[in-house]
């Protein structure tokens, strides 16, 4: 399952197709996409998010079945720095992610450990769900989709 959501991941984040070919852009809203947000702790903190994001993270498996991949990795250079990499099954998932009280009673409590916190949207998110995360205040970047694909991985 794993390899799986990775392999879904990369063809995400890249947008290309094996062969390079160009391809439609994908439509915004009903199709996956790739959320990555840069957080970095303040000195003497990085123990305090780790826990924090710990706690999150098993809520968010419980209660998100459209968050398809939720990790919190360390930043290799910067023992301060982390990056919580996100996959949506599409923009209502965001957006259900976005009001999940959950996730925003972590937001209060971890923002006062933190001096960075960004996000970048990649793919074809609406522009609903785009709103409704500048809406927060967090500086968003969304890279819109220009091409490629989401292959099929059903059995």
């Amino acid at each position: 399952m794993l390899r799986r959501l990775f392999f879904i991941l990369m063809l995400v984040v890249s947008g290309l197709s094996p062969a390079l070919q160009a391809q439609d852009a994908l439509p915004a809203g009903p199709s996956a996409f790739v959320l990555i947000a840069r957080l970095h702790a303040l000195p003497g903190q990085a123990d305090q998010v780790v826990s924090m994001s710990a706690a999150v993270d098993t809520k968010v498996e419980a209660g998100e079945p459209g968050m398809l991949l939720h990790t919190f990795d360390r930043d290799p250079v910067d023992p301060q720095g982390f990056i919580w990499t996100e996959v949506y099954e599409n923009s209502e998932a965001l957006i259900f992610h976005l009001n999940n009280a959950d996730l925003g009673a972590y937001l209060e409590a971890v923002s006062p450990l933190l001096d960075v916190f960004t996000v970048e949207l990649y793919g074809a998110v609406s522009d609903e769900a785009v709103a409704a995360l500048r809406a927060t205040g967090t500086p968003t970047t969304h890279y819109p989709n220009v091409l490629g694909y989401i292959r099929d991985l059903t059995p």
